[in-house]
């Protein structure tokens, strides 16, 4: 995620780290990834072992192990309202920093609608959002039909395609644009 011009990296994935946490967005396996990364760079708690320890079959549940781990590393304590923000923040951001980069599309042709439905599903600061939703919709369907071969005239030829994308890559910035100085606000709250 690009930083905002005050904070490092490491203070936006810590952000950004416990806010997934906050939303339950990360599963045991990604916790325990995360647990080892962090280890392997030289942060440690107690608390880290348990998790590094748990059984990978049958996990028990690292989510307070990881929770007390993060507040004991000093990871900020993250509220849901401003986990949304941050989480809506790292997904839009992700777009908007490499505009126009069409070679997303074709790395993630099927499934690129659903690598969103989480965000859809959890976030309620993106305006606009049924106009998002239904761009996603419409350039995964045309992608696959056109990468299947079926290519209509003004629905998924390669210049209506690049048109969608690009529009996407526009909501994008436009998002970050229009809510840079509430995120900032938010991170100038958790790091004060």
């Amino acid at each position: 995620m690009r930083t905002l011009s005050k904070y490092s990296p490491w203070q936006s994935e810590m952000a950004v780290t416990a806010s997934l946490l906050k939303l339950d967005l990360l599963s045991d396996k990604k916790i325990v990834e995360y647990t080892h990364y962090l280890l392997d760079n030289e942060y440690y708690d107690d608390e880290m072992l348990s998790i590094i320890d748990d059984d990978p079959i049958y996990p028990r549940g690292n989510k307070e192990s990881f929770q007390r781990a993060l507040s004991s590393l000093g990871f900020p304590d993250i509220d849901t309202e401003q986990s949304k923000w941050i989480y809506t923040y790292r997904l839009m951001n992700n777009y908007a920093t490499a505009p126009n980069n069409h070679y997303v599309f074709a790395n993630e042709a099927v499934g690129f609608y659903y690598k969103f439905d989480e965000f859809f599903n959890n976030d309620s600061h993106l305006k606009e959002i049924s106009k998002l939703k239904d761009l996603l919709y419409c350039i995964e369907d045309a992608g696959d039909n056109f990468y299947m071969g079926y290519i209509t005239h003004g629905y998924n030829d390669l210049v209506t395609l690049y048109r969608m994308q690009c529009q996407f890559f526009q909501l994008c910035q436009q998002w970050i644009q229009d809510n840079r100085s509430q995120i900032e606000s938010i991170f100038k709250a958790l790091y004060a």
